[in-house]
C-alpha cells in the first residue's frame, strides 16, 4: 500500500502543470541554446574571414612594354586591413642575356594607388595612329601617365636591382659540366635564368599617418630600366605581419575557434534570457511581490470593517433613564464564566427597580432598568452558552 501511495504521488508529480511547464521550458532552452550555438559558431567564421587579412598573398605582374619609356604592369589589389603591417616585394625571373648582364644596377618603382576617380580628371586620350581607321584605333593604348593621372598615390617606393654577376670561367665549366642535362632536359635547366627578389616595404600599413583615410585599391610596378631589359616572370608579394589578436586568432586556430564561439554564444543566451524574462513578466501579470501589499491592505480593511460590528469581545455603555446609573457591559472571559455564582446576577437591579415602583409610583419612568436586567441576564446566559458550547 505504502509503494502503491508512492507511485501514485510520483505519477501526479510528473503531470502536473508545474512539471509539464518546467519540462516544456526545459526544451525549449536547451533546443534554443543548441540554435544559438550554431549561429554563434557562423558569426565567428564570419568575423574571422572578415578580420583576419591573408598572410602571403602573391599577384602576377603582367609587363607591358612599348607604351611607355620603361615596362610597367598594374594590378589590382586584394583587401587591405586597416592598421594592419605588410611587407611587400616584387620577384623577378630574368634570363642570363649578354643584354641583361650588361645592363648593370636599374631601379624599381612601386606607387599604391587609391580607387579611380580621386585625382585630377584623365587626360584627353592621345591616338598614336590617328590615320588608322580600324575599330582597334578608337581604343588609346594603356598610358602610365593616364593610369597615375587619374589615381591618387597613397605610397611610393624606389629599390635597385642587379642581376647577381658570375665569373666567365666559373659559368662556362658549370655549362659544360651539366652539359648533357642541358642538351636532354632543356626546361630544367637554371643556369641561363636567375631570379630576383627585392623588397619594396617594411611594416607598411594604411591609413599612413598625417595621410588619406584610405587604403589601397591597385598597384603600378615600373622597372625603370628601358625597354631592352628582357623579364621571364614578374610578381609581387603581399606579406602580412600579424600581431596582437590577430596574431593569436591566426596561430591558435582551434582555441580561438573555442573561445570565440562561447564568446558570442554567452552574449546570444544573456540576450535571449532577457528577452525571455521580459515576455513571461508581460504576459504572466504583476508579480506575487506586487500583489501581498494590496491583499495586507484588503485584508485589514475586511478586520476593520468586521471590528466596527463585533461587539461581542468590546466594552460598551447603554444610557439608561436620568435617575440610574448607566449600564456597562463588560467582556466576560471563559475561565471567569464558570466562576460566576447566582447571588453575583443582577438580580438586586431587579428588585431595586420594584422598590421604587412601590414608593413613588414612578415605576412606569424605570421600565428600562427591568428591560436593562432582562437583557443583562440574556447577555450573561448568553455569554455562558458560548463558553459552554467551547468547552464541548
Amino acid at each position: 500500500m505504502c509503494n502503491q501511495d508512492i507511485l501514485n504521488q510520483t505519477y501526479r508529480t510528473a503531470t502536473s502543470k508545474t512539471a509539464q511547464r518546467t519540462l516544456l521550458n526545459t526544451v525549449l532552452l536547451t533546443s534554443a541554446s543548441a540554435i544559438l550555438y550554431a549561429f554563434a559558431a557562423l558569426a565567428y567564421i564570419i568575423f574571422y574571414n572578415a578580420y583576419l587579412p591573408d598572410q602571403v598573398t602573391t599577384l602576377p605582374i603582367h609587363l607591358q612594354y612599348g607604351y611607355g619609356p620603361n615596362p610597367y604592369g598594374v594590378s589590382p589589389l586584394p583587401s587591405i586591413k586597416d592598421y594592419q603591417a605588410y611587407d611587400i616585394s616584387v620577384s623577378l625571373t630574368l634570363p642570363r642575356s649578354p643584354t641583361n648582364i650588361d645592363r648593370g644596377n636599374f631601379m624599381i618603382a612601386l606607387h599604391l594607388l587609391d580607387r579611380p576617380g580621386t585625382a585630377i580628371s584623365p587626360p584627353a586620350p592621345d591616338l598614336q595612329h590617328p590615320a588608322d581607321t580600324t575599330p582597334a584605333s578608337l581604343f588609346p593604348p594603356p598610358d602610365p601617365r593616364t593610369h597615375l593621372s587619374t589615381r591618387r598615390i597613397l605610397h611610393t617606393s624606389h629599390r635597385p636591382a642587379l642581376i647577381p654577376y658570375t665569373d666567365p670561367i666559373v659559368s662556362l665549366a658549370y655549362r659544360l659540366l651539366f652539359l648533357p642535362g642541358h642538351i636532354l632536359f632543356p626546361s630544367s635547366s637554371r643556369a641561363s635564368t636567375t631570379s630576383l627578389t627585392i623588397p619594396l616595404a617594411e611594416s607598411l600599413s594604411f591609413p599612413v599617418p598625417k595621410g588619406p583615410k584610405s587604403v589601397p585599391s591597385s598597384l603600378f610596378l615600373e622597372l625603370q630600366s628601358g625597354q631592352s631589359l628582357r623579364v621571364s616572370a614578374a610578381s609581387v608579394t603581399i606579406t602580412a605581419q600579424l600581431s596582437g589578436l590577430r596574431w593569436l586568432m591566426h596561430t591558435y586556430r582551434v582555441s580561438s575557434f573555442i573561445a570565440g564561439t562561447t564568446a558570442f554564444w554567452g552574449c546570444e543566451v544573456a540576450f535571449m534570457a532577457a528577452a525571455w524574462l521580459a515576455l513571461s513578466t508581460i504576459f504572466s501579470g504583476p508579480a506575487e511581490s506586487d500583489r501581498t501589499p494590496k491583499l495586507e491592505a484588503g485584508e485589514k480593511e475586511r478586520k476593520k470593517i468586521a471590528g466596527e460590528y463585533d461587539m461581542s469581545d468590546t466594552e460598551r455603555t447603554f444610557p439608561t433613564t436620568s435617575r440610574a446609573p448607566p449600564l456597562k457591559y463588560e467582556s466576560v472571559k471563559e475561565e471567569d464564566v464558570s466562576a460566576v455564582s447566582m447571588a453575583e446576577l443582577p438580580v438586586a437591579a431587579g428588585g431595586e427597580a420594584d422598590d421604587e415602583d412601590d414608593d413613588g409610583g414612578e415605576g412606569w419612568r424605570d421600565s428600562g432598568i427591568g428591560t436593562s436586567y432582562s437583557d443583562a441576564g440574556a447577555a450573561v446566559g448568553g455569554v455562558r452558552r458560548r463558553a459552554s458550547g467551547k468547552g464541548r
